[in-house]
């Protein structure tokens, strides 16, 4: 898969923000214009009409007063016409008509007028009115006025030139300024649009840094390898370059205790340890390879100057760094690593390829305990298959694939079933049933230990409750990984499926192997009481295969021991493993334990179990694994008395 390169600048944007801003400042100097010039044509129009009206109001007062200063013919009076009134008037106002006491006069007339529309309705309603006309294309501003009292009537004509001068000189300025305003808007804009751009190119270097590099440990990331890893094949097909004197190596680094310093002394102190172990293998790999947080505690380290010769050095080299311990946080860690090392042409040609062996490499090394491992051809059959199971396990586990089988656990020697064991396959779409120990080792060593062992628990307390409806009450055991005990969730999600499907918790087995307890005793002394605490059973499943003392028997509160069936495979035969057995025996009841012997495999060795004081036993003599489909009909035989297993029936499947 070739990884998506950092995020890449448009380089249209600063263009774009700047046609974008011009164009905003165009229409915003277009609108200023449009509302400035027109609030100023109404301003000034009511200002004139306002000035029109009160010289309309005063020739109205004083007309009466002068025209009685004539005796004859008032209005044709030359001291009205040469009064201070008339002479002192605008000559801008071009037109004067009077009514009065019957006589019309035009004291100034406009050429060839004739009345419009609006001017002749106002004068024969006699009402006073005002507004605008034109006339030969020059525009007219009209007042009509009357006086009801006196029956003086004025009509005066105003051109409007000093307002068009006026409202030209407001349009100059208006124009003037949007200009000023246009200029300074584009140069904001440039502004605007280089810091804005800067701004982005920081961003989009930043989020192309994020995403191409891991955050804890500030190495580049899977996606950065990758996308490395494909350009430097383009570039060596595209330089034909002799395939013998093509090279480069990659080493796929996994820790091999990661998971126990992580559970133990929590993800802080794991964190601490990854950075520390990505500074030591840059320093041990130099300045011409690239270390890469592949995921997890895996890194991959991809050297493109080395053969397989050199290859195996380095390899060697951080085998025995990774043995060194590591002071984190004042505590000293000695992980180990195994490595898995690919090498270009040789063993690929396409970055998948090279990953995918380096990958059945490094788990080839794990599985044997070599430190490294050079990829060969011979490793591909079971190496494949666990990369191919590891990468399907959280598919596995969201489709239920996995499937619980129960063998039965009886009393001897009557071979009454007391109890069974959930044992888990995979029921695989391709590859079929698969039975735990193809896979088993994988789950434990990937990140999904803790949601199979709840998968697993869930399933076990529901079949239980299936059982318990059906009249059948029998015990579950349920077996941990040692991983387990240091999940804070598992206890309380134990108890949240008790509740929820309403299962006694005395119903319920919970088995742990004698090594695995072993790894950490001090979380298996905590645990243990707080699991007893809930009410379910335990045991210690292998015992006698850990290398444990008496001491480390007594510590634990468990209810049973489960004998390892090394020690009972050749109890007919050989003495010191009957010694063992009664010894065994004897320490568990003084220690008000449990026994159950497993691996019984024929009625001799369960013969010779119960001569020896064993009450309990399970192997394939009394069953094999069953689906519950076919173990259930064994436990509701005879209700209410318990199901029985035929005790004398070698190879009972």
């Amino acid at each position: 898969m070739r990884a998506n390169g950092p995020i890449k600048l448009d380089t249209s944007l600063r263009r774009r923000l700047l046609f974008g801003s011009v164009g905003l400042a165009v229409a915003v100097s277009v609108i200023f214009i449009s509302v400035a010039y027109k609030l100023a044509c109404d301003l000034g129009e009511s200002m004139e009409l306002e000035n029109t009206n009160k010289l309309a109001k005063q020739l109205i007062y004083q007309i009466p007063f002068l025209a009685t200063q004539s005796t004859k013919d008032p209005l044709q009076s030359k001291k009205l016409y040469n009064s201070h009134l008339f002479q002192s008037l605008d000559p801008e106002v071009v037109g004067i008509e009077i009514w009065f006491v019957g006589q019309h006069v035009k004291i100034r007339s406009y050429p060839e007028w004739t009345y419009p529309a609006e001017i002749a309705l106002a004068i024969e309603a006699g009402v006073d009115s005002s507004g605008f006309t034109e006339y030969q294309k020059e525009r007219l501003l009209w007042v009509y006025k009357a006086d009801t009292d006196t029956g003086l009537s004025v009509l005066l004509l105003h051109k409007a030139k000093t307002l068009n001068i006026a409202l030209d000189y407001v349009a100059n300025r208006l124009s003037i300024t949007a200009f000023l305003t246009f200029w300074l808007a584009v140069w904001a804009a440039l502004v605007m649009s280089a810091l804005i751009t800067n701004r982005f190119e920081k961003n989009n270097k930043k989020l192309a840094y994020m995403a191409s590099h891991d955050d804890l440990t500030g190495l580049p990331n899977r996606y950065y390898l990758v996308s490395m890893l494909n350009d430097f094949l383009s570039k060596v097909e595209a330089s034909r370059i002799p395939f013998k004197q093509r090279k480069g190596a990659l080493l796929l680094v996994d820790l091999d205790k990661f998971k126990d310093v992580n559970d133990t002394m929590g993800h802080a102190a794991g964190d601490d340890l990854l950075v520390s172990i990505g500074k030591r293998l840059t320093e041990l790999a130099g300045a011409k390879a690239q270390v890469v947080r592949y995921g997890g505690d895996e890194f991959v380290i991809w050297h493109q100057e080395i053969d397989s010769v050199e290859a195996e050095i380095l390899a060697q080299d951080i085998v025995a760094a990774c043995r060194q311990p590591l002071l984190v946080n004042n505590n000293q860690f000695e992980i180990g690593a195994s490595i898995g090392v690919a090498c270009y042409p040789q063993h690929g040609t396409k970055v998948d390829e090279l990953l995918k062996r380096a990958d059945i490499a490094m788990y080839h090394a794990k599985e044997l305990r070599l430190g490294y491992q050079l990829f060969d051809q011979t490793l591909n059959s079971k190496s494949a298959l666990w990369v191919s199971l590891r990468g399907q396990l959280n598919n596995a586990l969201q489709q239920n694939q996995f499937v619980l089988f129960y063998q039965p656990k009886v009393s001897l020697p009557q071979g009454t079933i007391v109890g069974v064991e959930a044992l888990v396959r995979w029921e695989h779409p391709e590859k079929g049933l698969l039975a735990p120990g193809v896979f088993i080792d994988i789950i434990e060593q990937s990140t999904v230990i803790h949601e199979f062992t709840r998968y697993v628990l869930k399933q076990a307390i529901i079949q239980c409750r299936l059982w318990l409806n059906q009249g059948v009450r029998i015990s579950v055991a349920v077996n941990l990984s040692p991983y387990n005990l240091r999940d804070d969730e598992f206890i309380p999600y134990l108890k949240e499926q008790l509740s929820c499907h309403q299962v006694p918790a005395e119903l319920i087995e919970i088995e742990l192997t004698e090594s695995g307890t072993m790894l950490d005793l001090n979380v298996a002394q905590r645990v243990f009481p707080e699991l007893r605490a809930v009410g379910v059973k335990l045991s210690i499943d292998d015992f006698g295969t850990g290398m444990s003392s008496l001491a480390y028997v007594k510590k634990l509160d468990v209810n049973f021991i489960k004998i390892d069936r090394s020690f009972i495979t050749n109890i007919t035969t050989d003495y010191r493993d009957v010694a063992v057995i009664k010894s065994m025996l004897l320490l568990c009841v003084n220690l008000n334990k449990e026994v159950i012997a497993e691996g019984i495999e024929t009625s001799e060795q369960a013969e010779i179990l119960h001569e020896l004081g064993c009450k309990f036993a399970q192997g394939y003599y009394f069953g094999k694994p069953m689906h519950p489909l076919v173990i259930t009909p064994l436990l509701t035989k005879d209700l209410p008395v318990s199901a029985k297993v035929t005790p004398i029936k070698e190879g009972y499947s």
